[in-house]
C-alpha cells in the first residue's frame, strides 16, 4: 500500500474523496477500472492510450484502495463522483473508458454528463445483469491473502506460466492450437509480459480491494437497464469474440441500443483484451476517439 500510495493522490471532491493517479500528457482520458482493481489496474490496462499521446486520469472506484465506498455505491453515484472529481481538477471534458466492472459507471457518466463526454469507450464491459463465472479456486486467488501473494510470486518468477493460466481462464471456445498461439503471442514480447505481470498484480493487497469487489458483484447481479438511449457521444464498443468471462451479448446488446455506436469484435480475443492478438485495430480506434 505504501508503494501504491506513492503513485496516487486523494482528491477531495464534493461527492466524497477519490484516489487518483495521472499519467501521460495530451487529451484527458478518464479510466473506469474493472474489479478487483484500483487506479493501478486502470493505468496498466490503458497503457496504450498513454503511449499514444493521452493523459490517463485513473481513479480508484469506491471501495478500492483509498477511495471509501461511501463516496459512491451505485454506478450512477460513481458517475456523479467522477464529475465532482473533474470539477475539482478543473477539467471540463474527457473521453471515458469503462472496462469490465467499470462499464456501468462509464455508461452512466456518458448519459448523465453528455456535454462533458467527448467519447465513450467500452471494453470487455459488464453491461447486463452478471455473476462472475469463477470457481472456488479462482475466487480464492482473488480474495485470499496467501493465494494472492503466491500468484504475485509466480507472476514475477514464472510469467510464461501465468500467461497460460490467464488465457485458459479468460477465454472460451479456443482449441488447443489457438490457446497456444495466444500464450505465445504474450510470451514473445517482453513489453506484453511486463503488462501482464502488472495487470496480475492489481489484486493485491486484497484487504484494500474487498469492499469494492463485493459492491460491484452486488450491483451487477441485479443491474438495472443502463441508459444507453441517452448517450450522444461517439461510442466504441470492443469485446473478445472468444471472451470467457463477460458474454459477448453484453457488447452486442449495447451496440444495438446506442445510436451510431461502433462495435469491434476481436477474433480469438479473451477478457484481457489488450493482451489479445489482433488488438491493434481496437487500440488505434480508441486513440482516434480520445484525440477527437
Amino acid at each position: 500500500m505504501a508503494a501504491l500510495d506513492d503513485r496516487a493522490d486523494l482528491v477531495p471532491a464534493a461527492r466524497g474523496p477519490m484516489q487518483l493517479a495521472r499519467d501521460g500528457s495530451g487529451p484527458p482520458v478518464l479510466v473506469s477500472h474493472g474489479g478487483p482493481g484500483g487506479f493501478d489496474l486502470g493505468l496498466a490496462w490503458c497503457r496504450h492510450l498513454r503511449d499514444n499521446g493521452c493523459e490517463l486520469l485513473a481513479p480508484s472506484r469506491p471501495g478500492y484502495l483509498r477511495t471509501p465506498l461511501s463516496s459512491g455505491r451505485t454506478p450512477a453515484d460513481q458517475a456523479d463522483l467522477y464529475a465532482a472529481m473533474l470539477d475539482r481538477l478543473e477539467i471540463e471534458r474527457v473521453a471515458i473508458v469503462g472496462f469490465s466492472s467499470g462499464g456501468p459507471s462509464a455508461v452512466q457518466f456518458a448519459a448523465r454528463y453528455a456535454d462533458r463526454t467527448s467519447a465513450l469507450i467500452l471494453e470487455s464491459a459488464i453491461l447486463l445483469p452478471f455473476s462472475p463465472p469463477i470457481n472456488a479456486l479462482q475466487r480464492a486467488a482473488i480474495e485470499s491473502r496467501p493465494l494472492v501473494w503466491l500468484t504475485g510470486q509466480i507472476a514475477q518468477r514464472k510469467p510464461e506460466l501465468v500467461a497460460k493460466l490467464s488465457v485458459d481462464g479468460m477465454s472460451a471456445g479456443l482449441n488447443s492450437e489457438q490457446r497456444r498461439a495466444a500464450v505465445h503471442w504474450i510470451n514473445s514480447d517482453p513489453a506484453r509480459l511486463d503488462r501482464m505481470q502488472e495487470i496480475s498484480a492489481c489484486t493485491a493487497p486484497p484487504k484494500y480491494r474487498a469492499a469494492g469487489w463485493a459492491n460491484d458483484k452486488a450491483n451487477e447481479a441485479e443491474l438495472a437497464p443502463l441508459p444507453f438511449a441517452d448517450i450522444a457521444s461517439p461510442t466504441l464498443i470492443a469485446h473478445g469474440a472468444s471472451e470467457g468471462i463477460v458474454p459477448v451479448e453484453h457488447a452486442t446488446n449495447a451496440a444495438d441500443l446506442i445510436a451510431g455506436s461502433e462495435l469491434l469484435l476481436v477474433e480469438e480475443g479473451h477478457h484481457a483484451l489488450p493482451l489479445s492478438r489482433d488488438y491493434a485495430e481496437v487500440a488505434r480506434r480508441q486513440a482516434e476517439l480520445a484525440h477527437g
